[in-house]
């Protein structure tokens, strides 16, 4: 009796071992070996640090729910020689706070607080409402995944004084909000200010403040104790970023001075600030999805609908999840997002069916802008700061696979593919514009190599076709200028997007936000730039109308509109480049929403309307005169010439200038 109880005790008991081993999650594969990525970590990020291509970096990795390294090099204050602590050591996250966005939606989704991610988020906006029939279209899904169609813009992100009340009223709200260009739904246009207007709605829809609710849902229960945001306060373990001089000199973030606190509109888009540990802890509560006991962020189903990727401009590239970033990593699918803010970088990659999540944060060194590059640098400063793909590819390159892989199929005709692609995150209304001239990839150029077997994107290349649209680099893989520096305009892939008849109407190049259109050869920034060099600088000649032998030199209108349209040319590119000191430009002037050289510029170019129809009638007039006008003989006919050129080179500007929105008033803000 007693041995045939003892033998169905161990039979319920082998049956109960099975269920939990059956029903316990397993272990994850251990891909990565943490005394190998403390020797790596220590020799990259320690030379990145004695170099002072940083001045200090925080990081964490995650492996099967444990926390594997977590470590800071450098200082969290270079000046003091505080050490960075991955525990207590604030960087700022910058957009990785999108995540955080998504995941508080989530949450208000789960709790009925949200009908629907497709519900139009006008419907939960109470203080502002999008206008017109795009706003009426835009969804909360939309702005989620970067397709509610946002101009891009960044004047004003930061204030001068003692900024603005929080929440905001919605006269501010309006005023910070850019416009809709686009139709909701289209492509992905990477859009900070969607998820401003998504922090936005979670206040109208919860009646906290932002900060408020994600400290009680999000930070305090995941134990994130030392995780705050830029939100009308600045968190007291904010570390200081520096760059140097190049005789080692540290030399403060300007954006980070108490003087320019951040506009309450950045807290949403990229705000955050947290510790590499709490960002581990945040990691594996999206890794885990709570299946470890912990505290569960969301349902099983909207952990789905944040990670699980449902759209992508293209074939290569980057697909989109909400606000998650997706790729393939050892053969399945990761989850990422990056962030940048003034002085730092940041990026996050997880894994969850490897159970792994990496996250590093450096803030941003290297030599000021002003220094002179070609001395040598006493202390070895390197030139440049650590970007946030660089992060990502460092670590991937080593630790994990890439899994980007396309398999040949339709070849393309190249010669439909040839021409101007134009970046579609970008200002569209406002004189902002003007910065897309100077950004080197704002605008792609796409030729045939001289065998015409190739194409060369902005003069890099050869690229050839694997197949439907997608093409490779010669190496295949990212390249490395130095031990550091990623050279960001020879990415591995370039896809394109094909019509039904093989024509091109966009691509897809290496930088994960970023995606090109098919633009005019003309009426794109780098040729409107090059007309506005051309024709300014023949407008600029009609001060030397005066040189001309005439009659009355002092008292013919003519000298003096061309005079004066030549001083209109001159007031723009002076607006934009003298006076500054040495920490300071336009772009820096436009992110805390200084006017006054963008005033000089508009008032400028709407004075060249003026001048340029009086020098066109003046010059009609001129050559309808019988005997020669100002002028005689030889002089006659050379000055009413020059001044025909004059006066047709200040109508090319016109052109030009109404591309850049100078005409009118189109000031930010």
């Amino acid at each position: 009796m007693l041995k045939h109880l003892a033998f169905r005790y161990q039979a319920i008991f082998l049956v109960i071992l099975a269920v939990l081993t059956f029903a316990a999650p397993a272990a994850a594969e251990q891909l990565i070996d943490p005394q190998e990525l403390e020797v790596w970590a220590d020799a990259y990020y320690g030379r990145a640090v004695a170099e002072k291509r940083t001045p200090g970096i925080t990081v964490s990795v995650v492996q099967d729910g444990e926390v594997i390294f977590a470590k800071g090099y450098g200082y969290a204050d270079y000046v003091n020689r505080t050490p960075v602590d991955p525990e207590t050591s604030g960087f700022i996250i910058g957009s990785i706070t999108k995540t955080f966005i998504a995941t508080a939606i989530a949450q208000l989704v789960d709790r009925g607080a949200i009908a629907s991610l497709d519900d139009p988020v006008n419907k939960y906006l109470k203080r502002i409402q999008l206008p017109g029939a795009r706003g009426a279209q835009a969804t909360i899904r939309h702005l989620l995944s970067h397709r509610g169609g946002f101009e891009d813009r960044n004047f004003g992100i930061h204030q001068k004084g003692d900024g603005v009340e929080i929440p905001l009223k919605p006269a501010e709200m309006t005023r910070v909000i850019p416009e809709l260009v686009m139709e909701p739904g289209g492509y992905s246009a990477y859009s900070n200010w969607g998820f401003t207007l998504l922090g936005f709605m979670i206040e109208d829809v919860t009646g906290e403040r932002l900060d408020d609710y994600l400290r009680k849902n999000i930070w305090n229960p995941l134990g994130m104790a030392h995780t705050g945001m830029l939100y009308g306060n600045r968190p007291e373990n904010l570390s200081m970023s520096y760059q140097f001089e190049a005789d080692g000199t540290p030399v403060p973030e300007p954006l980070l001075d108490a003087d320019y606190p951040p506009h309450p509109g950045i807290g949403p888009m990229g705000g955050i600030v947290s510790t590499a540990s709490d960002m581990a802890r945040y990691m594996n509560a999206h890794i885990l999805e709570g299946e470890d006991g912990g505290y569960p962020l969301v349902s099983k189903k909207m952990f789905a609908e944040l990670h699980t990727e449902r759209f992508r401009n293209s074939l290569y590239g980057v697909g989109f999840g909400l606000a998650f970033m997706t790729a393939k990593l050892n053969g399945v699918q990761s989850i990422e997002h990056g962030g940048g803010a003034p002085g730092f970088q940041s990026m996050m990659v997880m894994i969850p069916e490897k159970r792994i999540g990496f996250f590093a944060s450096t803030m941003q060194g290297g030599l000021v802008p002003w220094a002179n590059t070609g001395a040598t640098a006493k202390d070895d400063v390197a030139k440049d700061a650590f970007s946030g793909y660089e992060l990502r590819q460092s670590f991937v390159e080593k630790f994990l696979e890439s899994t980007d892989h396309f398999e040949s199929g339709r070849k393309s005709d190249l010669k439909k593919l040839v021409g101007t692609y134009w970046a579609l995150r970008r200002p569209f209304t406002t004189v902002e514009m003007l910065a897309e001239a100077f950004h080197p990839a704002s605008v792609l150029s796409v030729k045939l190599t001289n065998d015409g077997k190739g194409l060369l994107m902005s003069g890099m290349g050869p690229y050839t076709e694997i197949g439907n649209g997608v093409f490779v680099s010669p190496a295949g893989k990212t390249v490395w200028k130095d031990r550091y520096a990623i050279d960001m305009f020879l990415p591995p892939y370039i896809s394109f997007n094909l019509d039904q008849d093989g024509n091109a109407t966009a691509l897809s190049a290496g930088v994960t936000d970023q995606f090109w259109v098919r633009v005019s050869p003309i009426f794109n920034p780098r040729t409107m730039l090059l007309g506005l060099m051309i024709f300014g600088a023949l407008t600029l000649t009609g001060a030397l109308l005066f040189v001309w032998p005439q009659k009355k030199r002092l008292s013919n209108p003519g000298n003096y509109l061309g005079l004066l349209a030549a001083l209109a040319v001159i007031a723009i590119p002076a607006a934009m480049t003298l006076g500054f000191g040495e920490r300071d430009d336009l772009i820096n002037q436009m992110l805390v929403g200084e006017k006054g050289r963008l005033w000089i510029m508009v008032i400028a170019a709407n004075a060249m309307i003026i001048l340029a129809f009086l020098l066109v009638f003046h010059t009609v007039k001129e050559w309808r005169q019988p005997k020669g006008g100002a002028a005689t003989g030889w002089a006659s006919i050379g000055r009413k010439a020059h001044m025909s050129l004059v006066a047709v080179s200040s109508l090319a500007l016109l052109v030009a200038f109404n591309f850049f929105n100078l005409l009118g008033v189109h000031i930010p803000g």
